[in-house]
């Protein structure tokens, strides 16, 4: 092309070398009066950001065009932390330093929320994604939060199928489970392999099981061909796109630019397929996956939440944004984190360490493992500020003209955040380009809050990355899983080169340098191994009992599935604790199982398979030993091995031996409970057999109890079969397992049985109430001798709303008046308002412990990490209530930051309880600017009130609400008023005193607490009262 102009300049008749040149020089300067024209006027005190001359049309192109973060952070050292440079002809602001940010970003962050208008955005999900869409009006809000709801929801939401606490650590622990296999198998057939592109797939499928409900196979194309595309996706938007900033070059052609186009262009046709798949099979009743439950949002009528309405296009870029927040910084987070416990063994060896002492090898890692694992955690951080490998956010865009550290900025702004500038700040960390995960640690080994605030990673403010926390817990389980089974390490004599190479996110050079090896050796297998490897294809069929400790609970169930590789148990027909499950199968870790007993054995003969369990379906058998008697269809009986409560190498079924009893067939027909009850009863003996979780419960129908030969006293045996009826020969080596049996006996099948039996023989059927419930709990009586009263509080008008508790208790709503009426009666009797304010606290703490995670946070393992809670009250008794409950929070641990705004005269009940908060160690604020800039654990609200309407019309208010609802946090409402209009803040929980009042569905659900009302002073006011709470203090109440 240059040698085509050359000839053309040399050619008689053409233009000269020197008009060329003038032509040149002409545009130029055209284009810098153009430049100069456009710059807005700057208004009188303030300056303009500082920065480098640039080139005329090119700007400071030439200088940012290789490795962009070192040479911006370079000239803020020169320029300042506000500055700006020209690219192109645009101008662009680059912040450094993380307190500049901060203002920017948090504290002005509705200046700076917007996105530039690049046209290369315009091809991500059509111009619509919540990420990259210049959008950032309420709609858009209403949009990013029912996204970041859906992605929350399917990702803590307990798993139904697996022993896991929830679906992501679901979903990760298969992964991990499956690389760990994975990479032991290459490094023994190939020696070298690339573990990034494993890497890559396996989070990839974690997004896909979340958001399309389905595991792929790991050679699967699809997921494959989804993978390639996200790649591509980030090489081509790294690279950046000139048209963006020089508009001259968008009418010119451009292979990156149609490279670009056609990766979207793919990626939205993948998702519209599923889309339309999930549309074809989509159930109301069953939401499967975060796609299920945006369509279900957009099936909803135009009157409910009209605002936030989805199309079928909406929802394909959602699952876009969604896919690409979960997916690409995973994976390019784990792949830094492995890289750097292979170049760092001490590091590695100190996670390993407290892995091995906090969790031990015998179970797998779950989240709720993060606070007590503080070396692990600050790796993770430390991998995140040393890497940086997110080294800008998405551009900003200011939504207005504004002023940002005496620095006037006009309306819409191009914004580049430069937070690897920030990570290796010299003014903010000591010798920043060494690798030390100690700088994140106290002096006690405890996490540093302080200090892990200050890694940037996914951005802050209004535009903070959509999946952070679910990113930031999906590498905690990731990497935990595999360093506590596996040792990275990089093969001796071989260079790696880890400098980060510039693109969207920055990762290393292509290395197969990892040599991978097992932490514990094959002979040396954890009990839950070898318990895995016994539970073989060969134990299919049996009926096994599963104990996975207190917080997940007992599980019953014919074996279906053992698979060695991933080490896993499934069991079809569960029973959990005694009461059959909602799903037809649940999947189990080895590493969740404390103790395993097999129940029953089906012998080669037995016709009942995996999925036949027709028995299972009325009771489960008992659990009183470890592998307990049964027939193996030759008519003899297993023999019973000594009892362990550790899991054992289960023997093979033909090499157990058999007791020399034999079985005729008769015995060995099933019998029922009322069978055998009523063969007690018609016997010719003149006593009662006695029945009980032992000599009938905890047997199967096809036991029999094994007899000793040879007693010493034949006298006792004579009295035993008097007494008890059966020969007691044997005694147990262990104690009996009571609490498990009671839990497996099935009262509702029982009784149903024993009421058939006697509608058919005509005997006298047992007094019971009209309705009975499906199921009972093992605790239950249920012989009811007189019909249960429901409604025990009548109210003297017809009330405008009814809550039932869990018992079925049916409480009343009261009319705000007559609550007040109440509150007045009981405090001329003596409840004085600081006894009310004081079981109030009371009451509202002990729900926000629970809420809190109760025993299962507040401990001292996790002092490191003390809950944060932020209580926003207003200047009346409301607010009182909530100062007193934030009090007993503090006392407990819990962080409190008090909001209260400054009034000239408070309330001497709030002044009260303000001197007694003083002294704990919480924090008190009155201005919205203090309040924390990221997600709290939970927001308690008592802003609002009856009384004081105009408080609502205040700035610090409107204020104040703003934040609450922008904040990702839970909200609990104390005592909330009635109206849905006065309610500014959406509620999870609300708690009400005394008798509730008709509360709206943005209370959430209501909770009722006691509060200490006599019941004459209910009856003095007309209520006719019987106390709901049974043995509580607070409950839970349900709209009926």
């Amino acid at each position: 092309m240059l040698k085509a102009a050359m000839r053309l300049v040399a050619s008689p008749g053409a233009v000269s070398a020197t008009e060329v040149l003038l032509a040149a020089a002409a545009l130029c300067l055209v284009s810098l009066l153009l430049q100069w024209l456009r710059q807005p006027a700057v208004p009188e005190g303030l300056r303009r950001p500082p920065g480098p001359r640039g080139y005329p049309i090119l700007g400071n192109v030439l200088e940012l065009r290789k490795d962009t973060h070192l040479a911006l952070t370079r000239l803020s050292r020169r320029y300042g932390d506000v500055m700006e440079v020209r690219i192109g002809t645009r101008a662009v602001l680059v912040l450094s330093g993380l307190d500049t940010i901060r203002q920017a970003l948090v504290k002005q962050g509705e200046d700076f929320m917007g996105r530039p208008d690049l046209p290369s955005f315009h091809y991500i999900s059509n111009g619509q994604s919540l990420a990259f869409s210049p959008d950032s009006g309420e709609v858009w809000k209403a949009r990013r939060k029912l996204a970041q709801s859906a992605l929350k929801s399917f990702s803590v939401a307990p798993s139904p199928t697996s022993s896991c606490s929830c679906l992501l650590e679901e979903h990760v622990s298969k992964e991990a489970e499956y690389l760990v296999t994975k990479f032991l198998q290459l490094m023994e057939d190939e020696k070298r392999f690339d573990l990034n592109q494993y890497l890559v797939v396996s989070v990839a499928n974690v997004i896909c099981a979340m958001c399309f409900g389905k595991r792929y196979e790991h050679d699967d194309q699809e997921l494959l061909s989804l993978v390639n595309m996200g790649n591509e996706f980030g090489e081509v938007a790294g690279g950046g796109h000139p048209a963006d900033f020089i508009p001259v070059l968008r009418y010119l052609p451009s292979r990156t630019m149609e490279l670009f186009k056609d990766i979207n262009r793919r990626f939205n046709a993948f998702v519209q397929k599923i889309v339309q798949e999930h549309y074809g099979s989509f159930d109301k009743e069953h939401i499967r996956d975060i796609t299920d439950s945006l369509i279900g949002h957009c099936q909803k009528s135009v009157g409910e939440d009209a605002h936030v309405q989805l199309s079928n296009e909406k929802i394909i870029h959602i699952v876009n944004d969604l896919f690409g927040a979960g997916f690409d910084t995973v994976a390019t987070a784990l792949s830094w984190s492995l890289m750097y416990v292979a170049l760092y063994p001490d590091v590695q060896r100190k996670i390993q360490e407290e892995l091995d002492q906090t969790i031990g090898r015998e179970r797998r890692p779950r989240l709720s493992d993060r606070g007590t694992l503080p070396y692990t955690e600050a790796f993770i951080l430390e991998t995140f500020r040393h890497s940086s490998f997110v080294p800008f956010t998405i551009p900003h865009s200011t939504t207005k003209a504004t002023v940002l550290n005496g620095f006037y900025i006009p309306k819409d702004t191009c914004v580049f955040v430069n937070q690897w500038q920030v990570n290796h700040d010299e003014t903010l960390w000591k010798e920043p380009s060494a690798f030390r995960p100690e700088r994140f640690l106290t002096a006690a080994g405890e996490l540093s809050r302080t200090e892990s605030e200050k890694v940037l990673a996914f951005g802050l403010g209004r535009r903070r990355c959509l999946g952070e926390a679910i990113g930031r817990w999906e590498i905690f389980l990731f990497l935990t899983t595999l360093l506590q089974q596996l040792q990275f390490g990089l093969r001796p004599g071989e260079r790696v080169d880890v400098t980060p190479q510039y693109g969207l996110t920055m990762k290393y050079k292509k290395c197969e340098a990892f040599h991978i090896r097992q932490r514990f050796p094959p002979g040396l297998c954890s009990s839950q191994q070898l318990c895995a490897r016994a539970m073989a294809t060969d134990w299919l069929g049996s009926i096994v009992s599963i104990n996975c400790g207190e917080s997940l609970g007992v599980y019953q169930g014919r074996v279906s599935a053992v698979d060695q590789v991933s080490q896993t148990i499934s069991l079809t027909r569960p029973f959990h604790n005694g009461v059959k499950c909602l799903v037809p199968e649940v999947t189990f870790r080895a590493g969740d199982i404390t103790e395993l007993k097999i129940l029953e054995i089906p012998g080669p003969g037995d016709s009942r398979q995996c999925g036949d369990s027709q028995q299972m379906d009325t009771a489960m058998p008992g659990v009183g030993c470890q592998v307990g008697p049964s027939q193996n269809g030759t008519g003899k009986v297993l023999k019973k091995p000594v009892s362990s409560s550790a899991p054992q190498n289960i023997p093979r079924r033909t090499d157990v031996k058999s007791q020399d009893i034999v079985i005729s067939p008769q015995q060995q027909c099933s019998k029922s409970y009322m069978d055998r009850h009523m063969e007690t009863l018609s016997q010719s003996k003149g006593f009662r057999r006695r029945h009980n979780s032992w000599s009938s419960s905890s047997r199967h129908p096809n036991q029999v109890t094994p007899k000793k030969s040879g007693l010493k006293n034949g006298q006792m045996k004579s009295k035993d079969d008097e007494c008890f009826g059966d020969d007691i020969d044997e005694i147990p080596d262990t104690d009996f397992d009571f609490e498990g049996n009671l839990a497996l006996f099935d009262k509702a099948a029982v009784f149903e049985e024993i009421e058939t039996y006697e509608r058919r023989s005509g005997t006298r059927s047992r007094g019971t109430p009209n309705e009975k419930p499906a199921r009972y709990r093992h605790d239950e009586n249920i012989l009811e001798s007189e019909p249960i009263v429901y409604r025990r509080i009548v109210v003297p008008q017809n009330p405008n709303k009814e809550f039932c508790t869990d018992s079925g208790l049916v409480v009343p709503s009261v009319s705000y008046e007559l609550h007040k009426k109440l509150l007045a009666v009981a405090e001329k009797h003596g409840l004085t308002l600081e006894r009310r304010l004081e079981m109030t606290g009371v009451c509202a703490s002990q729900m926000a412990l629970s809420l809190l995670g109760g025993p299962n946070r507040l401990n001292p393992k996790n002092v490191h990490q003390r809950p944060t809670v932020a209580l926003l009250c207003g200047p009346h008794v409301k607010g009182a209530q909530g100062i007193s409950c934030g009090r007993h929070l503090s006392n407990h641990d819990v962080h409190v930051i008090l909001f209260l705004p400054n009034f000239v005269k408070m309330l001497e009940s709030i002044t009260n309880e303000l001197n007694l908060f003083s002294k704990t160690q919480g924090q008190q604020v009155s201005s919205v600017k203090d309040l924390p800039d990221t997600p709290v654990d939970l927001v308690i609200n008592c802003l609002d009130c009856h009384e004081n309407a105009f408080l609502r019309d205040q700035p610090w208010y409107k204020a104040v609400v703003d934040w609450a609802n922008q904040n990702r946090a839970p909200v609990l409402s104390i005592d909330p008023p009635i109206s849905e209009m006065e309610l500014g803040i959406d509620a999870k929980w609300s708690l009400a005193l005394g008798l509730p009042l008709p509360l709206g569905e943005r209370a959430g659900r209501v909770y009722l607490c006691d509060i200490g009302i006599p019941q004459k002073v209910f009856q003095e006011v007309g209520i006719n009262y019987h106390s709901p709470f049974g043995c509580k203090f607070v409950i839970p109440l349900h709209s009926t």
